[in-house]
């Protein structure tokens, strides 16, 4: 269904002096994405980190009142250079910076400014950046700044802090936990954090020392609009003020650039707990005080494949571009595997540079040239794979891509549910769920950069490739081989009867018109489908000619659904369909009845399990029901059901067995394949689904 909060859009009016100038143009960058960070300094001072690593000094003067009123006329001072080398850029007070590094280590930056209105002055120790603290790369997410604060999640979403204390960071001391649930977290001072929570909404934390959490370590809600749309580009704290800035998301029916920069100001923002809520000036709307910052924050090193899918024996073509001037690359097995991925070729200097993106790069691609290619040795396992891309000082970069067999060599298919990675991929600002281009189709280009491909813990919930890695690893684990194929194989197909079972990946959401003939076919002639996601064949999107886009939505820019649409429920395939109530709720199964599928687990009848994931619980989110429709299971294949608080319950675990002698199993559950590997009764359930599927006869199970 999609991160759809159903919250009202923020109010947003331009500045009543007047537009401000654009950022000044100088340097090497791409117009469309000029900047890969954005930070705030305090007292109105925002630092632009460029696209090509140069940093710019800006001072937004009129931020107590959301005003029009810049510093040297709104033009930015160019300070530095060389800050494509920081996975990350933190800004605190009195003209700190700190710059965090691919290999952990973390620099310190002191700007003195001796002109407020030009942005003149000089560099504390030359320019050269002092390191106060090692060992961050064991955190997947890093924000903070302000205060001398820098806040860590990791790949669990305990909330770590770690103080400057006589010019060093202490070792990170956890304070909380369950921060892997909010979308995007940023800070102020006096230990305020800023979260974007899992269902839309802005709330406030903080911690005091002494005393601890206020509001019992609960989250306030400070803003109640749709605040998923207002981190797409970015989102940052003033430091010290409360100022809150965003980048709004063009809304046009074919959006231009997102370059405007909108304040907010929370005037109470250390005491809002105390206060009784948040103080928002001009009653919570955005004023657009700011033009031409284009921001996209993988500008410094981001790349993608020139092919989604290639063949054992084929060729893959990575497009890259980087602000170094060269790079080293080589490619790595994902899976089949363990945690770590395998290299299985050696290093290659490549040549680097920014790359502008062509003038349609969201629906026809950026455009980019090839930087580097390797030839795939024919008998390299199917699976996924990825280009590892490194610049200085371990800032790594990887570009994943799938290796389907030249022909089926397993008994199993797994097919991964690429069509919903590009529905959900935010770059570029726009995507299937962004807001605006109304009355439209939406095509998207697969042949950008993507945020939804990450084989690495982001330290928050992640349902597109990263929780199929999970089930990849699962049966690499429990040694099932497997071929892997995209949604775009699937559609072409031809391969399917070679399969003993097919696979659906966590979120199989959108399908051509042929991917689900396709599956039907398959089903009808004996085949057997394993699905381990939620959200299932919903609705329909169709790739253009050439394979290296989708195109989303009906004619009138409304959702194409296969059951309202079409009269085709995914239940006539699957035996559930999607069910909206009950969305971003979580709960363990609780077994219904006995079942084969539960032989050896320890459950029965009233046991529950799947209480925890590394996506929380493993019916969450969004789930698939029994509503009444056609193809449905009859109660009796009804094996468990989600706890969740809905009035139809959560998932409902079913088998569906089918006149042609096959079956397809559900979990009906978008974080299922998160607690594969966490909670042992649900891993031997889907196990002695897997040996069902394997079984000489169909029936078999372990």
């Amino acid at each position: 269904m999609g991160i759809i909060s159903g919250r009202p859009a923020l109010p947003v009016v331009e500045a009543a002096e007047g537009r401000p100038e654009e950022a000044q143009e100088t340097g090497a960058f791409d117009p469309h994405q000029r900047w890969s960070r954005l930070v705030g300094g305090g007292d109105g001072i925002v630092y632009a980190v460029q696209s090509d690593g140069a940093l710019y000094w800006y001072r937004h003067r009129g931020w107590p009142t959301a005003a029009f009123d810049w510093a040297n006329q709104g033009l930015g001072a160019a300070i530095g250079s060389g800050w494509q080398d920081f996975v990350t850029v933190l800004g605190d007070l009195n003209g700190v910076l700190y710059g965090v590094r691919g290999d952990g280590t973390v620099r310190y930056y002191q700007r003195v400014v001796a002109n407020l209105d030009t942005g003149a002055g000089t560099w504390a120790n030359n320019g050269t950046g002092v390191v106060v603290g090692t060992g961050f790369d064991a955190f997947p997410r890093i924000f903070g700044g302000p205060g001398g604060v820098l806040w860590c999640v990791d790949a669990d979403g305990i909330l770590y802090r770690s103080r400057r204390i006589n010019g060093t960071f202490e070792t990170p001391q956890p304070l909380g936990d369950g921060f892997n649930v909010a979308r995007y977290l940023f800070s102020d001072t006096g230990n305020v954090i800023y979260a974007v929570s899992g269902t839309g909404a802005l709330t406030w934390f903080r911690y005091r020392d002494g005393i601890g959490w206020a509001n019992g370590g609960q989250p306030i809600a400070i803003g109640d609009n749709d605040w998923f749309e207002l981190f797409r580009r970015d989102l940052f704290a003033g430091a010290g003020n409360g100022a809150v800035y965003l980048i709004r998301i063009d809304h046009s029916a074919v959006p231009g650039d997102d370059g405007d920069l909108v304040e907010l100001r929370l005037a109470n923002h250390q005491t809002v707990d105390t206060d009784g809520g948040p103080r928002w000036i001009n009653n919570a709307t955005g004023v657009v005080v700011g033009q031409g910052f284009t921001v996209e924050r993988s500008a410094g090193l981001q790349g993608y494949p020139q092919q989604q899918s290639v063949p054992a024996g084929g060729r893959v073509s990575i497009a890259l571009s980087t602000a170094f001037p060269s790079v080293t690359a080589q490619l790595v097995r994902v899976a089949p595997g363990g945690d770590t991925p395998e290299a299985v070729t050696g290093t290659t200097t490549v040549a680097g540079g920014l790359q502008q993106v062509a003038a349609n790069y969201r629906s026809a691609g950026c455009g980019w040239a090839e930087r580097y290619a390797a030839d795939l040795p024919a008998t390299w396992p199917s699976g996924v794979y990825a280009a590892r891309v490194t610049g200085r000082f371990g800032r790594v970069q990887h570009i994943p891509f799938v290796v389907r067999p030249a022909a089926p060599v397993q008994e199993i298919a797994v097919v991964l549910p690429t069509n919903t990675y590009h529905a959900y991929n935010g770059w570029s600002g726009h995507d299937q769920y962004s807001e605006g281009q109304d009355g439209v189709r939406r095509t998207i280009s697969f042949l950008r950069p993507s945020y939804t491909w990450q084989i690495a813990p982001k330290g928050q919930y992640d349902l597109e490739l990263y929780s199929d890695l999970e089930l990849l690893r699962w049966l690499s684990a429990e040694q099932l081989g497997f071929d892997c194929y995209t949604d775009h194989d699937l559609h072409t197909g031809g391969w399917l009867p070679a399969y003993q079972a097919i696979v659906l990946g966590s979120h199989p959401e959108y399908f051509s018109m042929a991917m689900r003939t396709n599956l039907a076919n398959y089903l009808a002639a004996g085949g057997s489908v394993i699905a381990t996601g939620g959200n299932q064949i919903y609705e329909r999107a169709e790739f253009t000619a050439d394979g290296t886009a989708l195109t989303f939505r009906a004619a009138d820019g409304s959702r194409d659904l296969f059951r309202e649409h079409y009269g085709l429920p995914e239940s006539q395939l699957l035996g559930v369909n999607y069910d909206s109530d009950g969305w971003m709720t979580f709960a363990p199964y609780r077994v219904l009845r006995d079942h084969p599928f539960l032989a050896g687990t320890g459950l029965s009848a009233g046991s529950e399990f799947g209480a925890h994931g590394r996506n929380g619980a493993a019916s969450a989110w969004e789930f698939d029901t029994l509503q009444g429709l056609d193809g449905e299971v009859p109660p009796s294949g009804v094996i468990a059901r989600g706890t969740n608080p809905a009035s139809r319950g959560g998932a409902a675990m079913t088998c569906k067995e089918l006149p042609s002698g096959g079956f397809v199993f559900s979990a009906s559950s978008l974080t299922f394949n998160g607690a594969l590997r966490v909670d042992p009764a649900l891993s031997l359930l889907l196990r002695n689904v897997f040996d069902r599927a394997l079984a000489p006869d169909g029936n078999e199970t372990g």
